[in-house]
């Protein structure tokens, strides 16, 4: 619970110290006020019999200052709670961000279990900033300004006078808690109903809607996601029912035992045994006893449960060094790195370096030559050392949770400078290898050697740069609300303009040099408002582009990471979305490219794969061929050969249906 505390401290600091003080204060005016109240009221016959005096005046201007107060308390506190809740939100979704990307490792980030508990997170991340508005506002105000009012009720009363009262309120919030604790329980076991309700929001409302619309699907996703909203539901609600009824007899109790301690009091004042002020003290703490309910409890248990979860996806020091760790690193390459001029990329004989070489992260590795793990270099620091060499070596693969290996024995060489193809059905492990390839999982069994140096030898922050050193294309490439150049640019680690109007309009010299050589300067050409154009309809000046488009922009960051540093180019099905002309234009782009760095080419085209000189076939886990297109042609019975023909006969039917259909209309007309 003081963890949400002591996270509000950390991420707005005055906000929170206003916050609580502003409550504290408040909480002594509320004992304040009805003893000066009473004082007032007791007072008034004097004033009518004999005229103002100084004490009166005194009682009456301090009461009003205190009702001033009280007031100013409650704007104070509640405007210390908004300046907070931003930061408080933000930091929230960052840490979630935080602890599904930090760690180079994919292992957790597809762990059910983690998923299931970032789920609970971003359905009850209200609830942190909801404990944080009472821990530093109610609570803070009603629990001492309770103890207060009870201690004072019990002085100018009687000593037992608060307690039915007090008993009734502690019986009450312990109920509040523990109810409202198991309904959290049965809410958060729903996890899996509340996953399939936003899929179906998502498939609704995301990238396919148009589509969704157009196959008649919007209804039955509504139904879907109602059907497993009411799933998580019905539960929920359920238990709340079976635990209203308690509630209220509980209520209908302090009730009866504030009216009791009302009848004591006014049987005590007309026997004679109190007087008007005391009356007139008792009767407004009584009032504001019985007005107190802390079912804020419950609330800031569920809260810190939900904090909790947080701190269990994203603990506080972790998150806190390496937010720290990272700034330090950005700091220190401001200071020892020169940013080159647009004028001064373009120059062949200009080599902008590090100040400091001996910054660079490396490994020893056997023979005694060093692998460079460190940064990817700025866009205007040409890398300095060669391409790595690649070797899997024997390697097996399995995922967590599953008895069924991937990969079983393969053993691959991606020859440093050099391109190999990897062609294989659907299953037989291509996207897994290239997971290993850029250590986002580890081996179950054998290695993967980055010129010589085991990948799970490597710690955290050095696996981070080894990835740094790759540049992945996927199937599921990366598509961004931003203007097209930060699309592109993002591929250097950098951003272009990083947000959608901004001003000055960056230099786009390298992205044109870069759309030149990745063949899509007439895709900038034609957007609205060239590189600067956001690619998503959604947004102002925005457009859509088709996926053909988009995997060509996809293609383009690859080339801008190539030229920033980056020395390991991986294309995964890189003509999926492509027309024959633009494929034509990939292979040819991909051949030059792979000059200069080591790459690793996967497709099911094989159009795509013929020309690369070093072709491997996976199947069954392992490589079966490997070889030059000709040379795995050669193979009677060989696997690439039937895959190819295969492919080939499938084409050359479609030619000939095309062929016979423009006979007949030749015919026809």
């Amino acid at each position: 619970m003081f963890g949400i505390l002591r996270f509000g401290l950390r991420v707005a600091r005055k906000s929170t110290v206003i916050a609580v003080a502003a409550a504290l204060l408040g909480a002594a005016t509320a004992i304040v006020i009805p003893v000066l109240t009473g004082r007032a009221i007791g007072g008034a016959l004097g004033v009518i019999r004999n005229g103002l005096d100084r004490p009166y005046v005194v009682v009456l201007i301090v009461l009003l200052l205190a009702l001033a107060i009280s007031n100013v308390t409650s704007v104070l506190g509640q405007t210390g709670f908004e300046l907070a809740d931003g930061p408080i939100r933000r930091e929230v979704t960052l840490r979630i961000g935080w602890a599904l990307s930090h760690d180079p490792d994919l292992t957790e980030m597809e762990d059910p279990a983690t998923a299931a508990l970032v789920q609970k997170v971003r359905s009850r991340e209200w609830e942190i900033s909801m404990g944080y508005q009472l821990l530093t506002g109610v609570a803070t105000r009603q629990i001492p300004a309770l103890i207060g009012t009870a201690v004072t009720l019990g002085i100018v009363l009687t000593w037992w006078a608060p307690l039915p009262i007090m008993i009734l309120i502690l019986i009450n919030a312990e109920y509040l808690r523990r109810v409202i604790t198991t309904q959290m329980d049965v809410w958060s076991g729903q996890t899996e109903g509340q996953k399939h309700a936003a899929y179906a929001f998502e498939q609704a409302m995301g990238k396919a809607a148009k589509e969704i619309r157009i196959f008649g699907l919007a209804d039955y996703l509504r139904r879907r996601m109602m059907g497993y909203a009411l799933e998580g539901y019905r539960p929920y609600w359920a238990r709340r029912w079976r635990d209203a009824g308690l509630s209220v007899v509980l209520g209908v109790a302090k009730v009866i035992a504030t009216l009791a301690v009302i009848c004591y009091a006014a049987w005590q004042a007309a026997t004679g045994r109190i007087d008007l002020t005391t009356i007139a003290t008792a009767i407004p703490l009584i009032m504001a006893m019985a007005d107190t309910d802390l079912w804020m409890i419950g609330q800031l248990q569920r809260a810190g449960t939900t904090y909790g979860w947080l701190e269990q996806l994203a603990p506080t020091k972790q998150y806190a060094q390496d937010q720290t760790e990272g700034a330090a690193k950005v700091a220190a390459a401001a200071r020892t790195t020169k940013i080159a001029t647009p004028a001064e990329l373009t120059s062949a004989d200009t080599i902008i370096r590090p100040a400091d070489a001996d910054t660079a992260d490396s490994i020893e590795t056997p023979a005694s030559t060093a692998m460079v793990v460190g940064d990817r270099r700025r866009p205007d620091e040409p890398a300095t050392s060669p391409p790595p060499g690649i070797v899997f070596d024997e390697v097996s693969f399995g995922y967590p949770g599953s008895d069924r290996l991937i990969l079983d024995g393969l053993s691959l060489e991606l020859p440093a400078g050099d391109a190999v193809a990897l062609v294989g059905v659907n299953g037989a492990g291509k996207s897994t290898l290239v997971k290993l390839l850029v250590a986002g999982y580890l081996p179950t069994r054998g290695r993967v050697l980055v010129d010589g140096v085991d990948l799970a030898s490597l710690d955290v922050d050095q696996r981070r740069a080894w990835q740094r050193r790759v540049s992945p294309i996927t199937q599921e490439f990366l598509r961004l609300p931003l203007p097209a150049g930060d699309n592109v640019e993002l591929g250097s680690g950098a951003v272009w303009a990083g947000r959608l109007d901004p001003d000055p309009v960056p230099d786009t010299a390298v992205l044109d040099d870069i759309a030149q050589r990745a063949g899509i300067t007439d895709l900038v050409q034609r957007l609205p408002a060239g590189w600067l154009t956001s690619l998503d309809k959604t947004m102002p000046g925005g457009t859509d582009l088709s996926g053909g488009e988009w995997q060509r922009i996809g293609l383009a960051r690859a080339l801008r990471a190539v030229s920033s540093g980056a020395q390991v180019l991986v294309l995964d099905e890189p003509a999926a979305a492509l027309d024959v002309q633009s494929e034509a234009r990939l292979v040819d782009g991909y051949l030059d490219l792979a000059r200069s760095v080591t790459s690793l080419i996967i497709s099911h085209r094989f159009s795509v794969v013929r020309p690369v000189p070093s072709i491997c076939v996976l199947e069954h886990g392992r490589i079966v061929e490997h070889g030059a297109h000709e040379e795995l042609m050669d193979i009677a019975d060989g696997r690439y050969r039937a895959m190819f023909r295969m492919q080939a006969s499938r084409y050359a039917e479609a030619d000939a249906e095309v062929e016979a259909e423009l006979r007949a209309a030749e015919v026809e007309a």
